[in-house]
C-alpha cells in the first residue's frame, strides 16, 4: 500500500521548528552596538569575532518588536483546526500583553451613568424652595445638572402660564441645587412645575415611584466659575493565568516501525497542539479562578483562570416558548429586543459589531428565522474563522456554531461578546521543550512538552452577556 503523506506536515514543521527556535536554550552573548536604518528597522554589525550580524532572538527582543516572535507563533498555532476554538482564535489576533506573575491586574472605567429612577414617590410641593429627591444612583447626580422627569408633564410655561393641553406640553424638568448631608440625595427645584408664592414655577408636582429620570446638561448661574464636580476611577480586576501544558511521548521503536499511513512525532504533536487549544477553550470559557496549595504538589500554588463566560454582565433569555412548534421560536420582535439589549446600556457605547457564540439549539433557532429583514445571511470571514451575519438597526451580529457550547450541556446556550474589550495576557508564552527520557532513564521515547501560561478577560461587563432560550413554562 502506497504511503499517504498528511497534508499540513510542512506547515507544522515549519511551526515547531519555529518555536524550537524561539524557547530553544542559548548561551550568553555580547551584542554590538545597534543602529536605526534610515528608512525603518534596525542594524547590527559586530566585529568577526563577536556574534554582531548573526541574527538572535536575543537582538530581536532588544532592539525590535519585543512582540515579534509570539506573533509568528501565533500566526501558525491559529491555522490549526480554528473554527473548533473561536475564542483562543480571536484572542490571539488581539495584541500580544506580557504578564510579569500569574496574576493580572485591570481595569476597567465606563460613562456615568444617564438615566435612574424614582425610589419613593415625591408629594406635590407646596411650601419651601425645593424638595430632596430619593433615586436608585445618589451619584449619578451633581450640583447644577438638569433631569428630565419621562412621562410627568410640565405645569406651567416660562411666561408662568399652564401649558395648554395640545400635545405639545414638555415633560417636567428639574435642576439640582444641593445634596442632602445625611443621604447624599440630590436637592432639586422644577423648571415648569407649580407656581410658588413668588410667583416662580419651582414647585414640584406629585411624581410616583418608579418614574424614570434622564440626566440633561447642566445649567449653571450667571457668576458661576464652579459647578458639582464628578470624576470616574477604574475599577481593578484580578484575573490569574493558568499554566497549559501538555507532553507528547513516541517510543523508540514505534518511530521505526513500518506503517502503512506515515504517522509520525510531528503529527502527534499537531494532535497534541489541537488537544491543548480546545481544553483550553474550555477554561478560557468556563473555568473557575481560584488558587490551590494541594498535598498532590506539596503545597506548591495551582492556579486557575476564571471563564469569560461569569464575565458578562447582562443575562438574555431569547425567544418565546411556542407549545404547537414543541420549541423556542424567534420572532422579528423578540430579535429587535435582544440586539437592543446587547447594545444599549454597555455604558461604553461605540462599538457597533458583537460576536455570538451558539450552542447548536439556539443556533437552530435563530436560523429558523423567516424574515427576509433578519434571516442569516451573509459569510463574513474574518480572525480565519467564518461567520454567519445579520444587520439590525442596533448593530451587526456575527454568528457561529460553538461545538463546546454542546459538550458543556449548554445546546441553548450562546455568549455574546464585543470583541473589542477581550483582552490575553501571557505570563509565558507558547513554547515547545524537547525532553530526553532516554538518557535521563526514564523511558525510551522521544517526549515534547508544549506549555502556554495565560489569560483572557474581559473588560466592560455590561458590553457582554450570557443568552439562553426560553423555556416551556413549568
Amino acid at each position: 500500500m502506497k504511503t499517504v503523506k498528511k497534508a499540513g506536515n510542512f506547515l507544522l514543521s515549519f511551526m515547531l521548528m519555529l518555536i524550537t527556535f524561539v524557547t530553544g536554550a542559548s548561551s550568553g552573548v555580547i551584542m554590538a552596538n545597534a543602529s536605526n536604518m534610515p528608512d525603518a528597522g534596525v542594524t547590527n554589525a559586530g566585529d568577526p569575532n563577536g556574534t554582531g550580524g548573526i541574527a538572535t532572538e536575543t537582538q530581536g527582543r532588544a532592539d525590535g518588536d519585543p512582540e515579534f516572535y509570539t506573533k509568528e507563533v501565533d500566526a501558525k498555532i491559529t491555522k490549526i483546526r480554528p473554527m473548533a476554538t473561536p475564542v483562543d482564535q480571536i484572542s490571539r489576533y488581539a495584541k500580544a500583553q506580557s504578564s510579569g506573575s500569574f496574576e493580572v491586574k485591570y481595569y476597567s472605567v465606563g460613562t456615568r451613568p444617564i438615566a435612574s429612577t424614582v425610589t419613593t414617590a415625591v408629594e406635590k410641593q407646596s411650601a419651601g424652595a425645593s424638595v430632596k429627591l430619593v433615586v436608585d444612583d445618589a451619584n449619578m447626580f451633581t450640583l447644577d445638572d438638569t433631569i428630565r422627569v419621562v412621562g410627568i408633564k410640565g405645569i406651567t410655561n416660562e411666561k408662568g402660564v399652564a401649558y395648554a393641553n395640545d400635545g405639545k406640553t414638555p415633560d417636567l424638568q428639574l435642576c439640582v441645587c444641593g445634596r442632602d448631608t445625611e443621604t447624599n440625595m440630590p436637592i432639586v427645584y422644577a423648571v415648569n412645575g407649580h407656581l410658588d408664592a413668588a410667583g416662580q414655577p419651582i414647585w414640584l408636582p406629585a411624581i410616583p415611584q418608579g418614574t424614570t429620570l434622564v440626566r440633561m446638561g447642566k445649567a449653571c448661574g450667571e457668576l458661576d466659575v464652579q459647578t458639582g464636580r464628578f470624576n470616574n476611577i477604574p475599577t481593578a480586576e484580578i484575573q490569574y493565568c493558568q499554566n497549559f501544558m501538555i507532553q507528547v511521548e513516541q517510543s523508540f521503536f514505534d518511530r521505526i516501525a513500518d506503517k502503512e499511513v506515515e504517522w509520525n512525532f510531528t503529527d502527534l504533536e499537531e494532535d497534541g497542539i489541537y488537544d491543548m487549544r480546545l481544553a483550553q477553550e474550555n477554561s478560557y470559557l468556563f473555568g473557575v479562578k481560584n488558587k490551590i496549595n494541594h498535598v498532590s504538589k506539596d503545597g506548591m500554588t495551582t492556579w486557575f483562570t476564571g471563564g469569560i463566560w461569569w464575565m458578562a454582565g447582562k443575562d438574555i433569555e431569547v425567544g418565546e416558548w411556542d407549545d404547537a412548534a414543541g420549541c423556542t421560536v424567534i420572532s422579528d420582535d423578540n430579535l429587535v429586543d435582544i440586539t437592543k439589549d446587547l447594545f444599549v446600556g454597555t455604558g461604553i457605547g461605540g462599538n457597533k459589531r458583537k460576536i455570538l457564540f451558539c450552542g447548536s439549539d439556539m443556533l437552530s433557532a435563530f436560523s429558523k428565522i423567516k424574515s427576509d429583514k433578519f434571516r442569516l445571511k451573509d459569510t463574513v470571514e474574518v480572525w480565519n474563522l467564518k461567520f454567519k451575519s445579520w444587520d439590525t438597526d442596533f448593530g451587526e451580529v456575527l454568528t457561529i456554531h460553538h461545538e463546546l457550547f454542546d459538550a458543556n450541556g449548554m445546546s441553548d446556550c450562546g455568549f455574546a461578546m464585543d470583541p473589542e474589550y477581550l483582552s490575553k495576557k501571557t505570563h509565558v508564552s507558547w513554547s515547545r521543550n524537547i525532553l530526553d527520557l532516554k538518557k535521563a532513564g526514564v523511558r525510551n521515547t522521544n517526549a515534547a512538552v508544549i506549555q502556554e501560561v495565560a489569560c483572557l478577560y474581559l473588560r466592560y461587563a455590561n458590553a457582554h452577556a450570557r443568552m439562553k432560550l426560553a423555556k416551556k413554562a413549568a
